[in-house]
């Protein structure tokens, strides 16, 4: 079996300053204050009845960029990390840059993203675990095969708190509460009426879980990937509700995991993941990846990208080694066909 991405995300110690503000449990609506939503659109739970299903509380405004990003432009004009030059080139020509503003109740988040989207093409939303080096660009390396070979549209975000995204750095608590809202903001944001699916890593994947308990028909019928996908909160109304939102529309996950000082067996996503498996549950597949036989580098050698990222990482962009093995392994789960 072919080697997903494994965390090797260093602990650090950040100071974090006492805010005077009464309101800090709306931080991230500090971030961007001034935003106007006159020309809001609704956010909606179900893509196949988007019109019946908007929500009220959660309005967006997208703006996309009239260039690639300066970020994006530095980074896939790195020769080292994008050796075959019509991967570079179709990167450069097709990807785009845009700011989605979201409201969720009185939060505000603004979110960075880089997207190749096509009307009426399967749609792959890839989302970065947590950590100073965690960011849009990590799972850049799937949008040129994805694209090519089964066209499918692509959207890489920042989670808030990370890369140019809104948000105190690194800190999900601020937001952990609306991320369900603020990911189909997102897909809501490029106007999909149809389900979507998922690639994320660690606390990206814990995000989508608490989607799926929220909003399943996002994801109706899709396969979906995770790699370490830790999470102590499922965000369920009641014990079993995420087996069985999975079950009840046809939702597929694969959970690839490889244990680390961060991603032990012994924690709490890993066990219900392994006693789905050990049930013979059809719809979530965990694969176990034993470390000491991964011999490929985790990462690409990091290219220095000005504010790519935070902290002491901010200009830092890491991205990462996929093989082709397990490239046409997501490619085969995301068509179903694993």
């Amino acid at each position: 079996m072919a080697s997903p991405v494994r965390s090797t995300t260093t602990k650090k110690k950040f100071t974090r300053h006492a805010s005077k503000s009464p309101k800090r449990n709306q931080s991230p609506s500090r971030i961007q204050p001034d935003i106007s939503f006159e020309s809001e659109e609704f956010a909606y739970s179900d893509p196949m009845n988007s019109s019946r299903s908007l929500m009220q509380n959660v309005v967006f405004k997208r703006h996309d960029r009239g260039s690639l990003s300066p970020q994006a432009t530095q980074l896939f004009n790195s020769q080292m990390t994008f050796e075959d030059e019509a991967e570079r080139s179709w990167l450069l020509e097709n990807i785009r840059s845009t700011t989605i503003s979201i409201k969720v109740d009185q939060t505000v988040v603004t979110i960075n993203g880089n997207y190749a989207f096509r009307e009426n093409q399967p749609c792959v939303l890839f989302l970065h675990g947590f950590g100073s080096t965690r960011n849009w660009a990590n799972w850049i390396k799937l949008a040129y095969p994805l694209s090519q070979r089964n066209q499918y549209s692509v959207i890489f975000v920042d989670l808030p708190g990370f890369g140019q995204s809104s948000g105190r750095n690194l800190d999900q608590t601020s937001w952990k509460r609306y991320g369900p809202e603020i990911l189909i903001a997102i897909l809501s944001s490029f106007h999909l009426r149809h389900s979507a699916s998922v690639v994320a890593q660690c606390g990206g994947a814990a995000t989508t879980v608490r989607t799926i308990n929220r909003y399943p028909q996002w994801f109706r019928d899709r396969g979906l990937v995770f790699s370490n996908s830790v999470i102590g909160d499922f965000g369920e109304s009641k014990v079993g509700g995420f087996e069985n939102n999975l079950t009840k529309f046809n939702i597929h996950i694969v959970v690839y995991w490889i244990p680390d000082q961060d991603h032990a067996k012994h924690c709490v996503a890993y066990k219900r993941w392994n006693k789905l498996r050990l049930a013979g549950f059809r719809n979530l597949q965990l694969i176990d990846l034993d470390p000491a036989t991964q011999t490929l580098k985790q990462f690409y050698p990091v290219i220095h990208v000005v504010n790519i990222s935070r902290c002491s990482s901010k200009n830092e962009a890491y991205v990462y080694k996929l093989s082709d093995e397990f490239i046409q392994q997501v490619i085969n789960i995301l068509d179903r066909k694993s």
